[in-house]
């Protein structure tokens, strides 16, 4: 069924180069990821090899190459957010949810540390499941961390 849905998706494209992300973006935002299965339907349609594609989606924080866990917890972790104690919000988070950033242990949570995402002003910046949030503060993680758990 999996293999029968990635065709359906690639299929709406024609096989150019340009149209690989466009493809790679649908696919991770209908499965959330992007895994070796997919990848190798992807670069046989597009007549590329796997590598290229996995060189792809690892450029693009967007797209992930794994399952991703029920909460995804992104902090980032540029100059500007890091200068307005970024560091500090991820120590919080850590604490709170027993987790590390940057590791798979938990099936529930995950926790990542990410590049700018342009709202430099307003840092720092926390996304959980898509949902930005600005200017968080150690006091502020608990509440918005709340929703979710």
């Amino acid at each position: 069924m999996k293999q029968k849905t990635i065709q359906s998706i690639i299929l709406e494209f024609e096989p150019k180069s340009e149209n690989i992300l466009p493809a790679l973006k649908k696919t991770n935002a209908i499965f959330g990821f992007v895994g070796e299965k997919e990848a190798k339907i992807i670069a046989e349609y597009f007549d590329v090899s796997e590598s290229k594609i996995f060189e792809t989606t690892s450029f693009y924080d967007e797209i992930k190459t794994e399952k991703q866990p029920e909460i995804l917890i992104q902090i980032c972790n540029s100059a500007n957010c890091t200068v307005n104690n970024s560091f500090s919000i991820i120590s919080e988070v850590e604490n709170l949810l027993k987790i590390k950033a940057g590791s798979s242990a938990s099936s529930k949570f995950k926790l990542e540390e990410i590049s700018c995402l342009g709202r430099c002003a307003d840092g720092p910046v926390m996304v959980v499941n898509g949902k930005i949030y600005e200017r968080v503060t150690k006091s502020s993680v608990h509440g918005i961390l709340g929703e979710y758990i």
